[in-house]
């Protein structure tokens, strides 16, 4: 068959294989670049063919070694190629495992595809040199050198290439599961990949219909728990105020990751910092009862055990003995502070009237002043120092001081500690592979952690999410 009959040929078959692994072919440039390489590959044998002309030396000594059709053409061939893939994944030089895939199907398309041809291929070569054909009568395999055939293989699989584009992105499994759109399936395709899945869902609750797309955080057969607008929605077939209408999965290229938290006798803002903007699952002992509220209910505890909650708040709970004395010590404080105001306020009447005294007796020392004044100062000076103020001695309240302390003391007690283990979804991808997934997604929130907050432009309802 010609180059252009093996490249979309190779596009069909290699493209159908690989989506029974979840791998596009057409996902990027390289995977479509691999895929037309080998596909082309065997017919390296010969001169007139694409690769033989662009490879002519390799070409040519094959051709005059082994001919066409025999070496390159089987199974010793495909196996050489398959090692030396294998050897350079594993050291390193290519790091991508789904090269292997595309390179394996592609070579496979094109051994058969020269297979339903009249000649086949000796696929046993260097030890049977008999064709492999497919089928075996003669009369229903194409004849390369009739352009009638070729042009038939080509609409053919140029129609198949773009008919079955969905098969090709979403995958095989994908494309099954999709096609039932219930819990069940959506739960299949999460529990089978290494890759986030992303849920299409619509369903009804008390009379609205609500649509979106979320991503798949937890599931069963009969449940979803989905992450979406930094919500959690859980979709339940059995729950009889819930009506699902459809729910249909697309995996992601974001992988799944987890971060581990271990904590022992952190302090409740450390914890509340730890909460803050993460998706998490674990469980919390403290010293002393918190309060939290799971489904509009308000628990008070010493122990709690959540999953699946994003930006979870405790509240440290109030002792109640503690506001009379909160009330006592702000009491005291005030009278204390009344104190030293009117003690501060007799210092400063002291020192004005000191002052005036030690202004007069300066002026009295001038010889210049006339008998009229000088008699006029020491009048004023005799006044003044009659009215004497004495000077104010600051004693501290004591009792009050005393008082107070004690009532501190009272109010110091052990700080809640918590204890336990947490799992925090990170979500830990780069923007271009969100975008490849299909997802709008906010500024990392919290470390180099993104959170998938708004991951569509579906209104959604806020009545079945906590």
């Amino acid at each position: 068959m010609s180059g252009a009959t093996h490249i979309i040929g190779g596009f069909v078959f290699a493209g159908t294989l690989s989506s029974f692994t979840d791998v596009n072919i057409f996902a990027n440039p390289y995977y479509i670049g691999s895929c037309v390489a080998f596909s082309l590959l065997p017919d390296i044998d010969t001169t007139k063919s694409w690769l033989g002309k662009l490879f002519y030396p390799v070409a040519w000594v094959i051709y005059h070694k082994f001919g066409h059709r025999t070496l390159t053409h089987s199974l010793l061939f495909f196996v050489m190629v398959w090692v030396t893939m294998l050897l350079l994944f594993h050291f390193g030089i290519i790091t991508d495992r789904n090269y292997l895939k595309i390179v394996l199907f592609s070579l496979l398309g094109h051994y058969v595809f020269d297979m339903i041809t009249v000649s086949g291929v000796p696929l046993f070569y260097p030890f049977l040199k008999n064709p492999c054909v497919i089928p075996g009568n003669p009369a229903y395999r194409f004849n390369t050198s009739c352009l009638r055939s070729e042009l038939i293989v080509i609409g053919v699989c140029g129609i198949l290439c773009f008919t079955l584009q969905p098969l090709f992105a979403h995958g095989f499994w994908t494309t099954y599961n999709r096609q039932f759109a219930t819990i069940r399936h959506v739960d299949r395709e999460n529990k089978n990949t290494e890759f986030y899945v992303v849920c299409e869902y619509e369903y009804i609750l008390n009379a609205e219909t609500c649509t979106g797309e979320a991503i798949v955080i937890d599931s069963k057969q009969n449940e979803l728990t989905l992450f979406d607008r930094r919500r959690i929605i859980i979709l339940n077939a059995d729950d009889p105020q819930l009506r699902v209408i459809f729910t249909r999965p697309r995996i992601s290229t974001i992988e799944k990751r987890f971060e581990e938290y271990e904590f022992q006798n952190v302090k409740f803002d450390s914890l509340q910092s730890m909460l803050h903007g993460k998706l998490a699952t674990g469980l919390i002992q403290s010293n002393k009862n918190v309060r939290y509220v799971e489904n509009s209910i308000t628990y008070n505890t010493n122990f709690i055990k959540f999953a699946n909650r994003f930006d979870f708040q405790i509240s440290a709970t109030e002792d109640t003995t503690k506001v009379a004395t909160r009330a006592t010590i702000a009491r005291l404080e005030a009278a204390i502070a009344q104190t030293k105001q009117r003690h501060q306020s007799e210092m400063e009447r002291y020192n004005q009237h000191q002052s005036q005294i030690d202004e007069i007796e300066r002026r009295l020392l001038d010889r210049n002043l006339s008998n009229y004044e000088r008699n006029r100062l020491q009048r004023e000076l005799i006044s003044l120092r009659n009215r004497r103020v004495e000077l104010p001695i600051y004693q501290p309240p004591t009792t009050q001081l005393a008082e107070l302390e004690i009532h501190k003391l009272a109010l110091i007690e052990t700080p809640v500690l918590f204890s336990g283990y947490m799992t925090v979804y990170t979500f830990g991808f780069d923007e271009n592979a969100a975008v490849a997934s299909g997802l709008n997604l906010v500024q990392p929130v919290y470390d180099c952690r993104v959170l998938l907050a708004n991951t569509l432009n579906y209104p959604v309802s806020d009545k079945y999410a906590y």
